[in-house]
């Protein structure tokens, strides 16, 4: 076999460039991403490998940033240093190959080519044996094949998404998560795809760190029976961590199939991945931060902060000390009025998900302004959730109060049929960005109180319209009436208003 699509140089990362989407290799988009927009994918989780690769490569290439007076001087240069960055990818081009007959990138090269697996296998939202099919209709009876492109995207999302489970194969029975497979990854954006990948290139010592290209191509006999076992530990490792074993099996235009099976083991160390947040149980355990299939993000924001004896990602409280380190700076190309209005932006990015499986998707996008982690910050965004949760639960309770008046104690269900609890959240998933823009301001907590009392108020009235007019209904909203009153009344004497 010949070494074939080089990820250096061939198109495959997909990116706005001019308010089209193109694609180009990993050298352009390093070398050029003061002229690209951003990465873009409708994949969240696509979205977050790539970025996730791309920085692993900055780590080595600049054997940094040190400091977080590197990010700023490579800010304010407008563009990363193009000599450590062509001579890192140079030296490493052979291992970018995607097929390869020694050392295909993220593969293992002598996976036996017996009882393949569909390729479709590599991404939760694709049908693949029994996951549940999420955005796709496809078969593996009648799945296309991919690009090498795509197939080389999946790659990227199959090793740092993959969910642990029922594996049997080449004596292991059953294979971890991936080390991203649960949290919510936070990844603060900018004006353009450098500014974003400065924001995210946390302070780093490469000592004692290595991605996977850097290491011996990993073979059958490492794997076999779960023998390779590496510490969770060290940023570029993480980054690019080997979870299964897959070999793609080239069809001269495209992948169908793949070899696979058990990839390489984590051992626990003391490590935290800079995208990951964490917050404190009630029996004083650090858990990572997940997103809910119930619930916005936003309404666990305030568990990560150190108010609240959480922790908060690297990644966001690096871009915090990089906006305040910037505070007179522009984004490219920007005027100071346009500055203000779209300096730094956060993706919350992940999956959402049940034991083995994937339920769904997420990328949640809120503004981050600078000031966030401040001591002001950090009071308002509490004092803000705990008042919206407050004010929720009085409403699912006005909901049961409303339900039991007109159905009785037999039917449970209508009360979380009535849309007033939803509809409140729904209001609120809206206007909480404008608030968190703002979270450091004095104002800020008297226009969230506003925004609380106007959402209620809107599920109240349709609440009515819902329940309709008869004899039992009005004398039900004539009672909810007054718990509703007392619940807004309730929040303005706690605030003082």
């Amino acid at each position: 076999m010949e070494p074939k699509f080089n990820l250096v140089e061939e198109p495959w990362i997909p990116v706005l460039k001019e308010g089209r989407v193109v694609e180009v290799g990993m050298g352009e988009a390093l070398l050029r991403a003061h002229e690209l927009t951003r990465i873009e994918t409708p994949s969240p989780l696509e979205e977050a490998a790539l970025y996730r690769l791309l920085l692993a490569a900055l780590h080595r290439a600049l054997m940094g940033p040190r400091r977080l007076e590197d990010v700023l001087d490579w800010w304010r240069a407008g563009r990363f240093p193009e000599g450590p960055i062509r001579d890192y990818l140079d030296r490493f081009r052979d291992r970018f190959f995607l097929f390869h007959p020694e050392a295909p990138f993220f593969q293992v090269a002598d996976l036996p080519e017996e009882n393949p697996l569909p390729w479709s296998k590599l991404l939760p939202e694709l049908a693949s044996g029994n996951n549940p099919t999420l955005f796709d209709h496809t078969t593996e009876e009648n799945l296309p094949k991919a690009t090498y492109a795509q197939a080389a995207r999946a790659l990227l999302v199959h090793q740092a998404f993959a969910l642990g489970g029922l594996l049997r194969r080449f004596g292991v029975g059953s294979a971890k998560d991936a080390p991203v497979a649960r949290p919510a990854l936070f990844l603060p954006t900018g004006g353009n795809l450098l500014e974003t990948l400065l924001l995210n290139l946390v302070p780093y010592a490469p000592e004692e760190d290595a991605p996977i290209w850097e290491v011996p191509p990993l073979r059958l006999a490492d794997l076999e029976g779960g023998k390779a076992r590496w510490p969770l530990s060290g940023r570029t490792r993480v980054y690019t961590w080997p979870a299964r074993g897959v070999r793609l099996l080239d069809e001269g235009d495209g992948v169908r199939f793949m070899g696979y099976g058990p990839g390489v083991e984590p051992r626990e160390a003391l490590h935290r991945d800079p995208m990951v947040a964490q917050r404190l149980d009630g029996k004083g355990n650090f858990l990572v931060l997940r997103l809910s299939e119930e619930r916005s993000f936003w309404r666990d924001f305030s568990a990560m902060l150190p108010r609240q004896g959480g922790k908060v990602a690297a990644t966001l409280e690096h871009a915090d000390n990089l906006q305040g380190e910037l505070e007179d700076a522009l984004p490219s190309g920007k005027h100071p009025e346009e500055a203000k209005e779209a300096r730094v932006a956060l993706r919350v990015l992940g999956q959402v998900t049940d034991q083995a499986k994937v339920l769904d998707l997420r990328r949640e996008v809120y503004p981050l302004p600078p000031g966030l982690l401040c001591p002001e910050g950090e009071a308002n965004l509490e004092k803000a959730l705990k008042e919206a949760e407050e004010l929720g639960q009085g409403l699912r309770g006005l909901a049961f109060k409303v339900a039991r008046a007109v159905v009785g104690e037999r039917d449970s269900n209508f009360a979380r049929s009535l849309p007033l609890e939803r509809l409140y959240w729904h209001a609120l998933d809206g206007a909480f960005p404008g608030f968190l823009a703002r979270v450091a301001e004095e104002a800020s907590l008297k226009g969230w109180r506003e925004e609380l009392k106007r959402a209620a108020r809107e599920a109240w009235v349709a609440t009515r319209l819902f329940l309709g007019t008869g004899a039992r209904h009005l004398k039900a909203l004539a009672q909810g009436e007054q718990e509703f009153g007392r619940l807004l009344g309730a929040l303005g004497k706690e605030v003082g208003t």
